[in-house]
C-alpha cells in the first residue's frame, strides 16, 4: 500500500471549483445520507463547510466515471489514467447538473407500479390544461400536533377533487407517497415521477403527476430536500414542460442566498431548454412552493425572463395568500414571522403566447370536518393552501394580448391619496384590520397592476394632458362595503364623489391612455380598503360593518391630483409622481417669488462671483503644477457641481503613469509647490495614513485635498471615466476611490439632464441643504452621518423626481426635499439611475442607503449607525415643520431657526468631550484627524449598550458625543465608574489612540464626561 498522502475531499472540491481546465457542472458528489445507500447531488449544489460535513463526502464523479473515491482510494484528478470506457453521453435535454429520472405508471395486469416509456401514439390535443400544486406538509417536526394520519386522506381527497391534468406536490414523505400510489384514481389516470422506491422523497421531496405520459423526466438537486423535478409532455402543438420547484425558505439563515442560486439555476435551465428545441421553444409551466415574498428580486427575475405569474394576472385585486397564519391553524404553528404570504405560485412561459392562464383558485382553505386537531384548533390538510390553475391554448390574437399585459407589474399603481389631515380615522381602522397597513398608504385604486417605473416619465406626460379637462372634486367617505373572497372578505369605505360621476370620468380618462391596465372584465368599483374580515354564515361580517358604520363619522376631502406610486422589495409604496387635475402648467407666482427672496435673504450666500473667480484661478494654477510633474488634475465634488462656496475645500484627483508611485507623486508635488508657490510650502503636507492618502495644500486662500491614482502599466493618458470603464480592476483601492469621485460627480450632472434651469435649482437647493446640515452638525460622513455626496444625491433626486409644482421656486423645492425625506421609508435606497436602483440593503450598515451615481453599487452613507440614523430622521422632521412655518411668513427671520446651529451645552446636556493637547499645530491636526477618522468605532462601541443613544458633534478643536438614554430607568448607562460599559468603551478607544503607529510625540487625547448639572 502506498504511503503517499491521499487527497482530501476538501482539496478535491476546490480543485474542481477553481481549476480552469475542469467544468464543475460536469461533476456530481456522492455523500453518506446516514443510511446504507449513498446519495448524490450536483457539484454546484454543495455548500462548503455547510450542513454536509467533509467527512461524509465519499466520491466525485464526472458523468459515470469516478474521479475520486475515499473508500477505493481512487484519485484520477491528481493521477490521471486512461479510462477503459469513455463516459456515457448525457441524456437528451438534461443540462449540466440535471439528472434523468424514470417515469412510473401502474400496470394493472401486474398489479404493480413499474417504470415505463411513453407510448409512440399520436400526441393528445389539449384545449385546456389544469395544473394543481400543493405543499402537503411533512411531519418531521411537531408530529404530535399535526395528526398526519388524518391529514393524508384529506389531502388526497382534495387532490382528486381538483381533477387536474398535472399535479405538483411538495414536502412529500415516504408514507404520503405510499398512500398516493395506493389511490385507485391515481393508478387509473396518472404517470408519476417517483414510485415505490421513493428515491426523491427521502426525507421529503417533490412528486409530479401527469395524465399525459412523460416523454422524459429530469431533476436538479439543490440540497438533500430541495430540488426541481421537470417532466416533458408531448402534445399536439409541440412540447410542454411542467416542473415543480421547492426553494429554500427564509427559515434558513442563508435562505435568501441559497434561493437566489436556485432561481438562477431554474432560469438558466429554461433558457437552455428554449435554445435546444428545434422550431419554436417549448411552453413551460412552473408550479410549486417558491418561498418568495411579493416584489422580491427573485420574483422580478422570473418576470424579466418572460414568465407570467397566473394569480396576479387573473386576480390582481387579491393577494392570494397560500400561507395564512391568521386563518390556518397549522400555518400559525409553523410560522416564524406571522405574515400572510403567497409562497406557492403557477408561472407560465409561452414564447408563442398560445398558452395562457384562464382561471385560478385556492383549495384546502377550509378546516377538516369533525373534531379539532391536537392543538385544540380546527385541523387543516396542510399549513399551505393549494392552487388550481386552468391554462388555455389561445389564438394568435390572444397571444398578442398576453404580450401586452405581460409588461404590467404589481410594484406600481395609479391611486388617489387623501390629504394627510384625513388619515387618522382611516388609519385607526386599517392598523387594526388591514394586513397591508405597512405596505400601502390610504388610497383609492385607479389602475393596478400598472406599467413599470421606467415608463413613468412618458405616461405622466400623457396623463397630464388627458386630465386637463378633469376638474378637482370632493370625496366623502360615509358608508362601508365589502368584496367577498373564498376565505375572507375585504372591507372598504365607499368614496362618494361630488359632482357625481367624477371618479368614473377620471378612471375612463386614465384607461383611455393605457387600456392594457384597465381590462373591461374587471370593472371599476371605487373603494378605499380598510381591512380583511373572515367570512361566516351567521351574518357576523354584516354585523361588524354595521357596528363600524354606527361609530364612523363622514369624512370629506378634496382631490386635486392623481398619484403614481411604486414599491421596491418589501418596502412600502411611495409617491413618485403627482399629476394635477384640470390645471395647465403653472407659472411662477408672486407668492413663490416672495418665498424665494426671503429664503435667499436668510441664506445670504457667501458664494460670490469674485470668490468663484478666485477659486477657478487657484484650480488653474494647481493644474499647471501637476502638469509639471507629469500628471493631470481632475477636480470633483462641489467644485465640479458648481455648488462650492468661499471657504470650501476643492477635492481633486491627480492621475499619472504607472512609474510614478503615490509617495513619489506626493513628494514631487510638494517640491514643485516649494519651487513655484513658496508662499504655500509651509502648509503643504502629505497625509499618508488617511483612508485615502492625499496632499493638503492652499493656493491663493483656496484649500485643496489632492489624492492620486496611477494608470496601469501600458495605459496611455485618458479621461477619468475612460480609465474607470476600461481599467478599474487594475487600480488600487485608493486610486479607484479617487477616480470614482469624478465619476460620481459626473453621474449627478448626467442625472440632472441638460436643462440649465434644473441645474440652477439644484445648486440653490444643495446650498440650502448643505448650510442646514452643517448648522445641525449632520454634514459629516466621519461622524456617522451623511457626507457631501450623500446630500448631493438626495438633492438631485428631489430635483428630478419632484412633482411639477415643487420645481416652481427654491422655497417650494426645499419644502419638497424635507417633506420627501422626513417620511422616506428607510432602508429603501435613494438612487438616481435604473442601474443603481438595483442596490439591495443588507445589514446594519445599510440603515439609510443613499446610492452613489456611478457603478459599482455603493451606499454612500454606510457610516450611519443606530443613533445617528435617529438623529438625521429627527432633524429632517424638525426641518420639515420649520420650512412649513417659514413659507407661511413674509419675514426672512422666519427662516433663521432652520439654520440655527446646535449648541452643545444647551442641546447635549450629557456629553463626552474629546480634545487633543499637542506641542505643535501640525501634531494637533494630525491627532484630531485620527480621532475623526476612528470616531465611528467609538460610536459603535457606545451603542453596544442598547440603553444609550449618542449624537456626535464637531466643534472648533473639539468633538462632542451627546449621550441620551430617553428612559429614566436607563440612567445607569451614563455611569462613568471604572468597568461600566461607557468607561470601557472610552478606555478601548483611548488605547487604540496610544497604539497608533504614527502617534505624534507628546500628544495627549483627553476624554471627559460633562453633565448639565456639573456646569450649572
Amino acid at each position: 500500500m502506498s504511503n503517499e498522502r491521499f487527497t482530501t475531499s476538501r482539496e478535491v472540491y476546490h480543485r474542481i471549483r477553481w481549476d480552469p481546465r475542469l467544468d464543475a457542472r460536469e461533476f456530481v458528489i456522492g455523500y453518506d445520507a446516514h443510511g446504507d445507500a449513498m446519495e448524490e447531488m450536483p457539484f454546484e449544489a454543495f455548500v462548503p463547510d455547510g450542513e454536509l460535513p467533509w467527512h461524509r463526502v465519499w466520491y466525485f464523479k464526472r458523468g459515470r466515471e469516478v474521479m475520486w473515491d475515499r473508500k477505493e482510494r481512487i484519485d484520477r484528478l491528481s493521477h490521471p489514467a486512461p479510462s477503459e470506457d469513455p463516459p456515457a453521453p448525457a441524456p437528451r435535454r438534461a443540462p449540466a447538473a440535471f439528472t434523468p429520472l424514470p417515469a412510473h405508471r401502474f400496470d394493472a395486469s401486474a398489479e404493480a407500479w413499474v417504470t415505463a416509456v411513453a407510448p409512440s401514439t399520436k400526441p393528445p390535443a389539449l384545449q385546456h390544461l389544469t395544473v394543481a400544486t400543493f405543499n402537503v406538509l411533512f411531519d418531521l417536526y411537531d408530529a404530535e400536533l399535526l395528526d398526519t394520519a388524518r391529514r393524508i386522506p384529506a389531502a388526497l381527497a382534495l387532490l382528486r377533487g381538483t381533477d387536474a391534468d398535472v399535479i405538483a406536490l411538495q414536502e412529500v414523505t415516504t408514507p404520503f407517497l405510499r398512500a398516493l400510489l395506493a389511490e385507485p384514481w391515481v393508478r387509473e389516470r396518472y404517470w408519476l415521477s417517483d414510485g415505490p422506491e421513493a428515491s426523491t422523497v427521502a426525507t421529503y421531496g417533490q412528486v409530479l403527476l401527469s395524465r399525459v405520459p412523460f416523454s422524459s423526466l429530469v431533476q436538479r438537486v439543490f440540497s438533500r430536500d430541495k430540488r426541481l423535478i421537470a417532466g416533458e409532455l408531448r402534445v399536439a402543438d409541440g412540447t410542454l414542460w411542467v416542473a415543480t420547484p421547492h426553494l429554500t425558505s427564509n427559515r434558513d439563515a442563508s435562505g435568501a442566498a441559497a434561493r437566489a442560486v436556485q432561481v438562477q439555476a431554474i432560469l438558466d435551465w429554461a433558457l437552455a431548454l428554449g435554445a435546444s428545441e428545434e422550431g419554436r421553444p417549448p411552453d413551460l409551466v412552473l408550479a410549486g412552493d417558491f418561498n418568495l415574498g411579493e416584489s422580491s428580486a427573485e420574483a422580478d427575475s422570473f418576470a424579466h425572463a418572460g414568465f407570467v405569474d397566473a394569480w396576479p394576472t387573473l386576480r390582481p385585486l387579491e393577494l392570494g395568500e397560500t400561507y395564512n397564519p391568521q386563518l390556518n391553524s397549522l400555518a400559525a404553528l409553523t410560522t416564524t414571522s406571522g405574515r400572510l404570504q403567497r409562497l406557492d405560485r403557477v408561472l407560465v412561459k409561452s414564447a408563442s403566447g398560445r398558452l395562457a392562464p384562464q382561471a385560478i383558485e385556492l383549495f384546502g382553505e377550509a378546516p377538516l370536518p369533525g373534531a379539532p386537531g391536537p392543538s385544540g384548533q380546527p385541523l387543516f390538510a396542510s399549513d399551505h393552501f393549494g392552487i388550481r390553475c386552468v391554462l388555455r391554448q389561445g389564438s394568435a390574437s390572444e397571444a398578442d394580448a398576453a404580450r401586452g399585459t405581460a409588461r404590467l407589474v404589481h410594484q406600481t399603481a395609479v391611486v388617489l391619496i387623501p390629504p394627510e389631515s384625513a388619515w387618522p380615522p382611516i388609519q385607526a381602522l386599517r392598523k387594526k384590520h388591514d394586513a397591508k397597513f405597512e405596505r400601502w398608504m390610504p388610497h383609492v385604486t385607479l389602475l393596478y397592476p400598472f406599467l413599470p417605473e421606467a415608463d413613468f416619465d412618458t405616461v405622466a406626460a400623457l396623463f397630464e394632458e388627458a386630465l386637463r379637462d378633469i376638474k378637482p372634486f370632493e370625496v366623502t367617505l360615509s358608508a362601508f362595503g365589502h368584496f367577498e373572497h373564498r376565505a375572507n372578505a375585504t372591507a372598504w369605505l365607499r368614496p362618494d364623489d361630488a359632482p357625481r360621476g367624477a371618479l368614473a370620468a377620471l378612471h375612463a380618462k386614465l384607461a383611455a391612455v393605457v387600456p392594457e391596465c384597465a381590462a373591461p372584465e374587471r370593472g371599476f368599483t371605487p373603494h378605499l380598503s380598510v381591512g380583511q374580515l373572515p367570512r361566516s354564515k351567521d351574518g357576523d361580517l354584516e354585523q361588524t360593518l354595521a357596528a363600524w358604520a354606527r361609530t364612523w363619522r363622514s369624512l370629506s376631502f378634496p382631490i386635486g391630483d392623481v398619484c403614481l406610486i411604486r414599491r421596491k422589495g418589501d418596502t412600502p409604496f411611495e409617491v413618485l409622481r403627482r399629476i394635477p387635475l384640470g390645471r395647465a402648467p403653472l407659472k411662477q407666482s408672486p407668492a413663490s417669488t416672495k418665498g424665494d427672496s426671503t429664503l435667499r435673504a436668510a441664506l445670504a450666500s457667501s458664494s460670490t462671483p469674485s470668490s468663484r473667480e478666485a477659486r477657478t484661478s487657484a484650480v488653474a494654477r494647481l493644474h499647471g503644477l501637476c502638469e509639471r510633474i507629469g500628471t493631470s488634475l481632475h477636480p470633483y465634488g462641489s467644485y465640479l457641481l458648481g455648488t462650492d462656496e468661499a471657504g470650501s475645500d476643492v477635492d481633486a484627483v491627480a492621475i499619472g503613469p504607472s512609474s510614478l508611485s503615490r509617495d513619489d507623486f506626493a513628494h514631487a508635488l510638494l517640491r514643485e509647490v516649494a519651487t513655484s508657490a513658496p508662499e504655500a510650502a509651509s502648509s503643504a503636507r502629505f497625509v499618508a495614513d488617511a483612508a485615502i492618502p492625499l496632499v493638503k495644500l492652499s493656493l491663493g486662500g483656496v484649500s485643496f485635498d489632492v489624492s492620486y491614482a496611477s494608470r496601469p502599466e501600458g495605459v496611455t493618458p485618458c479621461e477619468p471615466l475612460t480609465l474607470l470603464a476600461q481599467h478599474a480592476p487594475q487600480l488600487d483601492t485608493s486610486g479607484l476611490r479617487s477616480v470614482l469621485g469624478v465619476a460620481d460627480s459626473q453621474g449627478v450632472l448626467d442625472a440632472l439632464g441638460t436643462d440649465e434651469a434644473t441645474h440652477e435649482r439644484f445648486r440653490n437647493l444643495l446650498r440650502a441643504v448643505k448650510r442646514w446640515a452643517k448648522a445641525r452638525g449632520i454634514y459629516s460622513h466621519a461622524l456617522g452621518y451623511m457626507g457631501g455626496l450623500s446630500w448631493t444625491v438626495l438633492a438631485a433626486w428631489a430635483c428630478t423626481r419632484g412633482a411639477p409644482d415643487a420645481a416652481k421656486s427654491d422655497a417650494e423645492l426645499l419644502a419638497h426635499f424635507f417633506q420627501t425625506f422626513a417620511s422616506w421609508p428607510w432602508p429603501q435606497p435613494v438612487a438616481l439611475t435604473q442601474e443603481t436602483a438595483g442596490y439591495r440593503p443588507d445589514g446594519k450598515r445599510d440603515l439609510m442607503p443613499v446610492i452613489a451615481p456611478a457603478e459599482p453599487l455603493r451606499n454612500t452613507a454606510r457610516n450611519v449607525s443606530r443613533s445617528t440614523f435617529r438623529t438625521v430622521r429627527e432633524e429632517l422632521v424638525r426641518a420639515r415643520e420649520l420650512v412649513t412655518g417659514a413659507r407661511a411668513s413674509s419675514s426672512p427671520h422666519a427662516w433663521e431657526p432652520l439654520f440655527q446651529p446646535v449648541d452643545a451645552p444647551r442641546d447635549l446636556p450629557a456629553r463626552l468631550r474629546l480634545s487633543v493637547e499637542a506641542p505643535t499645530p501640525e501634531a494637533h491636526e494630525a491627532a484630531m484627524g485620527w480621532v475623526l477618522g476612528h470616531l465611528t468605532a467609538l460610536v459603535y462601541r457606545l451603542e453596544g449598550d442598547r440603553r444609550l443613544c449618542v449624537r456626535p458633534l464637531q466643534g472648533p478643536r473639539v468633538i462632542f458625543i451627546g449621550l441620551d438614554t430617553r428612559q429614566s430607568q436607563d440612567s445607569g448607562a451614563l455611569s462613568w465608574k471604572p468597568g461600566s460599559p461607557l468607561a470601557e468603551a472610552v478606555e478601548t478607544f483611548h488605547s487604540s489612540f496610544l497604539e497608533w503607529t504614527n502617534h505624534p510625540k507628546d500628544t495627549v487625547l483627553k476624554v471627559e464626561l460633562l453633565r448639565a448639572d456639573d456646569e450649572a
